[in-house]
């Protein structure tokens, strides 16, 4: 089924903080916890304030596995949208030296603008949702802003524009470091999601 396995899975942490968009996180955090038959990735949530439980934009009741402080070495990051004000900048901070580390980090949606917050979109091509596009283009001057894409890979940094985008992109995500046969599966057989 899949081109590459892992020795052990890839882990992938989710940022998660008050107000965030839900299915910015729990789209791409699908994709990764099924590809491969869930023997690929290891999907780990991530609280970026001092409490572990919130509520997403809609009022959903989470609670994330770790704190920022706690958080184990990730291979892929994921940054959703939604409230971004309520990520601090320490926050931020980490997300700047969790980015350095890991292979990929993949931004969802306005989730775009806390990968610029944090430093990691200048002079790569980046998009995000139809809406925020100016806005992105504003915090991360040095960035290429590409429109009419659901997502945009520039190596280390992958963005996605608005919400199920986010799937696509994680799917992308899934074909670079596992083969396209993981990725396939994990949308046709799975998930029953078109690819473009």
């Amino acid at each position: 089924m899949t081109d590459f396995a892992p020795e052990s899975p890839l882990v992938v942490g989710v940022l998660l903080f008050e107000g965030v968009e839900l299915l910015d996180f729990a789209g791409p955090a699908e994709v990764f916890i099924v590809a491969g038959e869930g023997r690929l990735f290891r999907v780990v949530t991530l609280s970026a304030g001092p409490e572990r439980t919130l509520r997403t934009m809609g009022g959903v009741q989470i609670t994330a596995d770790h704190g920022l402080a706690d958080a184990p070495p990730l291979d892929v990051l994921v940054l959703p949208g939604g409230d971004m004000d309520n990520v601090d900048a320490a926050a931020i901070g980490w997300v700047t030296e969790a980015a350095a580390k890991a292979q990929i980090t993949m931004s969802v949606c306005m989730g775009a603008l806390l990968a610029a917050r944090a430093g990691l979109l200048e002079d790569v091509d980046a998009t995000t949702h139809h809406w925020g596009l100016e806005r992105l283009q504003k915090h991360a001057p040095r960035a290429r802003v590409v429109t009419g894409k659901r997502f945009v890979d520039a190596g280390r940094i992958v963005t996605t524009a608005g919400v199920t985008a986010g799937i696509d992109g994680a799917l992308h995500v899934v074909a670079r470091l596992c083969g396209a046969d993981a990725a396939q599966w994990t949308a046709s057989e799975w998930m029953e999601h078109p690819q473009g």
